[in-house]
């Protein structure tokens, strides 16, 4: 019994610990970088490939005055965005329509649709202890995306 308060101490720090390692990024935080995806899965664990197109620049995502942009896809999308705690609301998207001549890349673009999908509940975002961008979808998706500096003006 003399060991219960030790053992209950190591538990309430492990928690700590866990807690302190990933965040909620803030707006500035967001908009200080474009983001890089570098991991993605679905809800069973699996990489969700069809995001990665070889020989292509990453899907990015680039956060700045409100708007968030999805970068790198045969079609660039942009949308509204607020932050609502760990939560990225995003409304009002537009889409351009140039015709994709490469299926795989007609493939990422709906994916990317799929992952990034605003249904309730809203996507989270959190920063990990690395400064990696975290999101998750209402699916279970799990994208990671790195920062990556802004392009010079």
């Amino acid at each position: 019994m003399k060991h219960v308060p030790i053992l209950l101490a190591a538990a309430l720090l492990a928690v700590c610990v866990d807690a302190s390692a990933a965040s909620t990024p803030t707006t500035a935080q967001l908009e200080a970088h474009t983001w890089q995806l570098t991991h993605a899965t679905d809800a069973k664990g699996r990489r969700i490939s069809a995001l990665f197109v070889r020989g292509r620049e990453p899907y990015t995502l680039r956060f700045g005055h409100g708007y968030m942009s999805e970068l790198n896809l045969c079609n660039n999308v942009s949308s509204q965005y607020r932050l609502q705690g760990n939560q990225l609301i995003l409304e009002n998207g537009i889409q351009t329509v140039a015709g994709c001549m490469r299926g795989d890349m007609v493939v990422q673009q709906e994916r990317a649709g799929k992952l990034m999908s605003s249904r309730s509940p809203a996507l989270t975002l959190e920063l990990d202890d690395r400064g990696t961008l975290v999101l998750r979808n209402a699916l279970g998706d799990t994208a990671a995306f790195e920062p990556a500096p802004l392009p010079v003006k």
